[in-house]
């Protein structure tokens, strides 16, 4: 610029004073990656002259414009050379097209006129991020400060920012974090001016500490942006041209072994994948925090332009229609009647559900089974407003309520109308709904298992259980079906064994681990054939839902020792051999089989766990050693992962069993009260607060409602299987909110409160809005 500037000086086209070689008055503005030192080796430069008229000499005018008018053609000659030439940078600027000079030099009045153009949003939103490079320096930020009222005052900055410009697919990679990087200027620069030239990775790092962006967010962007960079000039570098990407094969090959790839597939599948992510960030920003909650909103919520089965969520419709027109047989309708008009709602009821073809195939079987139904019943169960909990379960709950499709005797109880007879508790349902005695065969006891868990299914998808009380008898049941099973087995041999389960809120619950222990009276090689032949009849108790997987290992010696250790055995592995997690674990171990006397001197062995306190502190420091190894070994895939969920079902289990831990030794009763009463008696001897047992009793509820929940519909996150409207509202029923959308923000809720108390209660660190007398 200096020397451009002498050169009409002495060409006689400017008649101004150079004071230390800078003329006053003069000076460059660099925006874009030029002002945020992001450059690539062709650029593009983003510059622009600007010169005071007043300080020139407004006398002048016409021949000052005509000079610098030449200055900027210069400019760019300097920089992209002549037609042909090799060119070094890409030069451009906001201030019209650039050809022959126009719009690389511009005087202060024109560009507050500009300021003061509504239209002009573009001009200021690259003068509102530039700084001064060149020229006098002084006059430069006099010019950005008397300017900063217009450009900032009412944020016109961020007037008309099109939402194209941030979700385009573009063509330089790098466009997606400039988008990011400059809507974070242009949001936070009027009140952060530190944001306004950051470069891309320091707004991000910025961005990350102030709290306006999550660490991993601004990690990945910083990361995505880098990336981009190196592969934006090494492209550059190989082709000599303003490119990004290479086009031929033998470019690609070049391309991936100057980035440091073994072929190009991956360097293009790594690419991709920042790309996405850019693409993600920007449009979370843009949509503001509603953003989170579509991601959750119910599929098929506004369905339009339905012409077709398949359009409702079925996946073959013209299989469907066989199965359908079947119906009116099934039903007695007779004639050339259809079904669908017996029954024009039902199918998109269907629709609604988690799993359509499940539910026609369910509610086929159903037709089949029922035992001559007149054309009148056919018709009244039809419309889904009548029979909702019907669709529901057979549609949400297809694997679980399965069993109760098969026969004519249970595919009644679809139709039930129940009322006070039904069961309040888990002791009364297992009173109504009785097991098989000991000594019946396993199929009984399959069979007995499932109907129960399939009546337990049905009755919380009608609402009458609510889903917690359904979580508490799936718990009651499996228990139920463990003591059996054993006790048969047993009674065969009449060994001295006991059987003991650990407790949590999962227990029971389709999918769960089983952990299971044994406690025998000596080591005989008959103990050990009763054990495996119990596990053997667990796992032929069904599969998929009604699957259970034994978990034997938490026992002397591990998978290597024996399977049923005896009392002496057990006392010696938990003093010495036992790890962290297996302490916790045994601390709330309950004998549910055996023999009386075994059961007994087995629960007095298991009690070992909880007998020095005085380890309490450094057991709970080893306790979160693994508890982080887990959490960086099975990384939640989503929010509704829940065993993997930081915060979620396992840390508050694992809070309140350190509190047992704790206490059990000095309060025998925490050992063997219900959860919920060793919460309420914990505050009464002032151990904790009664916020932080309201806490956790709360929390340890939603959490088992929302387990039971997922266990008996088999769903995973909405992701992979977005929510459907009836499955939404069940969802939401189990959360006890009115609506599927404010789910989650309960959730989080809770994870948060359950960190804080795991820092405060099990690390003993002090949590701000928390007491607890520990």
């Amino acid at each position: 610029l200096a020397w451009l500037i002498r050169a009409a000086i002495s060409r006689g086209e400017l008649t101004l004073a150079l004071e230390n070689g800078v003329a006053e008055g003069v000076f460059a503005l660099a925006g874009g990656d030029f002002a945020h030192e992001d450059l690539a080796p062709l650029g593009p430069v983003d510059v622009l002259v600007v010169y005071d008229q007043e300080k020139i000499g407004s006398s002048q005018t016409p021949m000052t414009e005509r000079a610098f008018a030449r200055i900027g053609a210069e400019l760019r000659e300097a920089f992209e050379g002549r037609p042909g030439d090799h060119c070094i940078y890409n030069i451009q600027t906001p201030m019209g097209s650039g050809v022959n000079g126009a719009g690389f030099a511009e005087s202060t009045v024109r560009m507050e006129a500009a300021f003061a153009d509504p239209q002009a949003n573009d001009i200021k939103r690259w003068v509102a991020t530039s700084r001064v490079v060149a020229g006098d320096r002084a006059e430069g930020g006099a010019f950005l400060e008397t300017a900063e009222a217009a450009l900032w005052s009412e944020d016109p900055v961020l007037g008309d920012i099109a939402r194209e410009k941030f979700v385009a697919d573009n063509t330089d990679p790098r466009d997606g974090f400039r988008n990011i990087a400059n809507l974070l200027r242009w949001s936070l620069g009027k009140r952060r001016p530190v944001f306004r030239t950051a470069s891309t990775s320091d707004v991000f790092a910025t961005a990350s500490a102030s709290s306006i962006l999550p660490v991993a967010v601004a990690e990945r962007l910083s990361a995505g942006f880098d990336f981009t960079n190196m592969l934006v000039s090494r492209c550059q570098a190989m082709k000599g041209a303003d490119c990004f990407d290479a086009t031929s094969p033998d470019e690609e090959v070049a391309l991936a072994a100057l980035c440091d790839f073994r072929d190009f597939a991956h360097l293009s599948c790594v690419r991709e994948g920042f790309l996405a992510d850019a693409r993600n960030a920007g449009s979370r920003l843009l949509e503001g925090a509603r953003a989170d909650f579509d991601r959750y909103a119910v599929a098929e919520q506004s369905v339009d332009d339905i012409d077709k089965l398949e359009d409702l969520g079925f996946r073959d419709g013209e299989s469907l229609s066989s199965i359908v027109d079947g119906w009116a047989v099934l039903c007695r309708a007779g004639g050339e009647e259809r079904f669908s008009a017996i029954a024009p709602g039902l199918l998109t009821a269907f629709g609604e559900t988690q799993r359509p073809d499940m539910a026609v195939k369910l509610f086929d079987g159903i037709l089949i089974a029922m035992d001559k139904p007149d054309v009148e019943d056919g018709v009244t169960f039809a419309p889904s407003t009548e029979h909702s909990a019907l669709i529901d379960a057979i549609g949400c709950l297809s694997a679980a309520v399965k069993p109760l499709t098969q026969s004519s005797d249970t595919v009644a109880e679809f139709f039930d109308v129940r009322g006070t007879e039904t069961p309040t508790s888990d002791k009364e349902w297992m009173s109504r709904y009785p097991a098989p005695k000991v000594g019946a065969s396993l199929d009984e006891v399959k069979t007995w298992r499932e109907q129960s868990i399939a009546r337990a299914a049905l009755f919380a998808s009608a609402d009458d259980i609510t889903f917690g009380l359904a979580a508490k008898v799936l718990g009651a049941i499996h228990r139920q079906t463990l003591c059996l099973l054993f006790e048969t087995v047993r009674a065969e041999t009449d060994a001295q064994i006991s059987l003991h389960v650990f407790n949590d809120s999962r227990f029971g619950l389709p999918g769960a681990p089983t952990p299971l222990g044994f406690v025998a009276a000596e080591n005989t090689s008959d103990n050990e054939e009763l054990v495996r032949k119990f596990l053997q009849e667990v796992v032929a108790l069904g599969e998929g839902l009604f699957a259970i997987a034994p978990d034997v290992s938490h026992r002397p010696a591990g998978v290597a020792g024996a399977l049923a250790p005896t009392v002496n055995q057990v006392k010696e592995y938990i003093q010495s051999e036992a790890v962290a997690h297996d302490q916790i674990l045994l601390a709330r171990a309950e004998v549910i089989a055996g023999p009386e006397t075994l059961c007994d001197e087995g629960q007095a062995a298991l009690r070992t766990a909880i007998a020095n306190p005085r380890r309490a502190e450094v057991l709970f420091r080893d306790l979160d050693r693994a508890r982080a190894q887990r959490l960086r070994r099975d990384q939640a895939g989503s929010d509704w992962d829940l065993d993997s969920l930081e915060g979620g079902p396992i840390d508050v289990d694992l809070i309140i069993s350190t509190l047992i831990f704790r206490h059990a030794a000095a309060h025998p009763s925490v050992q063997q009260l219900p959860t919920d009463e060793a919460l309420d008696f914990m505050v009464r001897t002032e151990l904790i607060s009664q916020p932080v047992a309201d806490t956790l009793k709360s929390s340890q509820r939603f959490w088992a409602r929302i387990g039971c929940v997922r266990a008996l519909s088999q769903w995973t996150d909405p992701q992979t299987a977005p929510v459907r409207k009836r499955f939404a509202g069940m969802l939401a029923r189990a959360a006890e909110v009115n609506d599927f959308a404010q789910v989650r923000p309960i959730k989080k809720g809770y994870t948060d409160e359950a960190m804080r108390l795991y820092a405060q209660l099990v690390l003993g660190r002090p949590s701000v809005g928390l007491q607890v007398s520990a």
